[in-house]
């Protein structure tokens, strides 16, 4: 899948999440807004754990997100072979609140089976980048391969890294200036 056709995608899940989002009193804040936490009390890892303690299955995303009055939370996906599941998990307390993701176009729930799971290919991507926080983290399939894509910030960059979800080896590494983005946008001095 080209770069163009990826960020299409995601800016089309981007959307709906918001529309989702907003029928729970949550804004969903994009990964590129300086809103998203650096730190949190509840780590990625902590996380991942509470939310597997309410939902079994497959966690197939993370998203670090904040709510509108600046609450930060995980956004944490789980397919269970039924049904895909949204839980969010409070950044400060570890708390879960979940609900059933209603995925009625997709007739195969069968949740993706990678050897690497989604804690290991995090702390892959986070060891490429030191002092990054990870925003974003998702298992997705590119040409019948399965991957994590993960996204990470610094103060100065975002960094895309893909993980093949097989080997656990990084396949794709992609830095941009967070100071380019607001030139481009017309932001100049």
């Amino acid at each position: 899948m080209d770069n163009m056709k990826r960020k299409n995608l995601l800016a089309s899940g981007l959307a709906i999440t918001l529309a989702a989002g907003l029928g729970f009193g949550f804004q969903h804040v994009s990964a590129d807004d300086d809103k998203v936490p650096a730190d949190t009390k509840v780590n990625l890892n902590q996380a991942i754990d509470n939310a597997s303690k309410e939902q079994a299955g497959t966690v197939t995303s993370v998203e670090l997100d904040t709510t509108r009055s600046g609450q930060a939370y995980y956004e944490v996906d789980v397919n269970d072979d039924k049904a895909e599941y949204d839980l969010r998990v409070n950044a400060d307390d570890g708390t879960v609140e979940s609900r059933k993701d209603n995925d009625d176009d997709d007739d195969n729930n069968q949740a993706p089976q990678p050897k690497v799971d989604i804690k290991t290919a995090a702390e892959t991507a986070l060891a490429q980048e030191k002092g990054a926080v990870l925003t974003d983290i998702s298992l997705d399939e590119d040409d019948g391969r399965l991957e994590y894509d993960v996204e990470l910030r610094t103060d100065k960059d975002e960094i895309e890294v893909t993980i093949d979800a097989e080997s656990g080896e990084v396949t794709h590494t992609e830095k941009e200036s967070i100071h380019d983005d607001q030139d481009d946008d017309g932001d100049d001095d």
